[in-house]
């Protein structure tokens, strides 16, 4: 009998050995190609799968990295070998060779939007508010707006401090009460201790969205949107955009106006009315809560088609982030809200984000990001191992620079043989 040496297989007793009937038969190392014996031949010494090659396992390492060579995506390295090369579990090799490539975990695309969660409808007008800054014509705005009644009020700041916001705030909330939720973005107005300070007298609970979410700040993200247009129309016109803006709160949205769901009544504007349109009229919750919650169900319905949520992340559990346009490595610190973690990166800084901005990380070893003027050959296989369950510090680290080892560090050798140095200008990393 002619033998093909298939690594440790000898893959042609099932071309030439025509006595085997039974698959068990077989030792196990060859009952997975049982299967295949009608499509398996034998070529000048080479086991053939139809017009593909049958790769030996010891091969298969060098195979992979040859069809990786490009850096393409898993379906098309996966259309790519099915051309040439055959192995039992090919696929599956590929998949997990790419989902541990530096390079290719750089250049991942960003995760797509998850399922939408609307805001809990509150019980009455302004329980819950929600608050933004933003610029126009180099002039500075605060806006906070109900949730309830989508009322908002407007004011111009004479700068972007935190005592500057928290002054307004406290001139909204004597009008119309404190609120028992302010939600914000992650600004430097609201993160300060002048803030908390704020909350904590005042008897409010403030909760913030994660860095470049603004989905998590949405209705005051709409609202921006809104008064911008508003006023920059006005400003067109040469109109007064204070009149616009009694309008807008005189104008019903999906159940009645702003002012008559914050204050149960019309605000007298330049339009002509009567005196008993300006009358108390008192809109019933239940009316306002069964309206949101079908425009609500509507919108979660057309907005989750073909959505679906992302997995839970553990602390210490590695990843890559978005910071700067870039998959940043790093690892799970903590969870502040159901889609906002802290991520330590590899310098020890802490950064929040939202679990949109996270891709689970299944990398051997981080690759530190290489410098426009780094000379790739010296740095191409320099990787940095991290632990699979790094230290959780309780405090909040900034700029932390790990310790230097005391010895000098040994070179190592890659997988092909090649003796590698860390460069000098890399041991401020050590």
């Amino acid at each position: 009998m002619t033998s093909c040496y298939h690594g440790s297989l000898h893959v042609t007793v099932l071309i030439l050995e025509r006595s085997i009937e039974y698959k068990n038969q077989l030792c196990k190392s060859l009952q997975e190609y049982w299967k295949l014996k009608s499509e398996l031949t034998c070529v000048d010494g080479i086991v053939m799968k139809n017009e593909r090659i049958v790769i030996p396992e010891v091969l298969q390492p060098e195979i992979l990295r040859y069809l990786h060579v490009g850096h393409f995506g898993i379906e098309k390295t996966k259309a790519r070998a099915r051309t040439v090369v055959y192995w039992m579990g090919m696929n599956a090799d590929i998949a997990e060779m790419i989902s541990k490539c530096n390079t290719c975990t750089d250049f991942r695309n960003k995760n797509p939007k998850e399922p939408l969660r609307p805001t809990p409808i509150p019980d009455g007008p302004w329980q819950l508010v929600g608050s933004d800054l933003f610029t126009r014509n180099n002039e500075d705005y605060l806006v906070i707006v109900d949730y309830y009644s989508k009322f908002f009020e407007l004011a111009k700041l004479e700068d972007t401090r935190s005592k500057t916001v928290i002054m307004h705030m406290k001139s909204a909330f004597a009008r119309h009460g404190i609120p028992y939720e302010v939600r914000s973005d992650n600004g430097p107005q609201y993160t300060s201790r002048d803030f908390k300070d704020f909350a904590r007298k005042w008897s409010f609970k403030h909760t913030s969205s994660s860095p470049y979410n603004p989905q998590g700040n949405g209705l005051a993200e709409k609202t921006v949107q809104t008064v911008k247009r508003m006023l920059e129309k006005a400003r067109i016109d040469g109109k007064d955009p204070y009149i616009s803006l009694l309008e807008y709160r005189n104008t019903p949205t999906d159940v009645d106006s702003p002012a008559n769901l914050l204050m149960s009544r019309q605000l007298r504007s330049i339009l002509p009315i009567t005196k008993e349109q300006l009358k108390t009229r008192v809109i019933p919750a239940e009316k306002t809560y069964e309206k949101r919650r079908k425009s609500q169900y509507q919108q979660k319905n057309y907005f989750n088609n073909g959505q679906k949520e992302l997995l839970y992340l553990k602390p210490g559990q590695k990843v890559r982030f978005q910071h700067k346009g870039q998959w940043t490595p790093g690892y799970v610190k903590n969870q502040v809200h159901d889609r906002s973690y802290n991520i330590e990166n590899l310098d020890g800084d802490v950064y929040r984000r939202n679990r949109r901005d996270i891709n689970k990380s299944n990398e051997i070893s981080f690759r530190r990001p290489i410098l426009e003027n780094d000379d790739l050959d010296d740095i191409s296989e320099t990787n940095i191992e991290v632990p699979e369950q790094p230290p959780i510090h309780e405090e909040k680290v900034q700029n932390h620079v790990p310790e230097r080892s005391s010895g000098p560090e040994q070179p190592y050798k890659t997988r092909v043989g090649r003796e590698v140095r860390r460069p000098k200008r890399f041991e401020d990393y050590l």
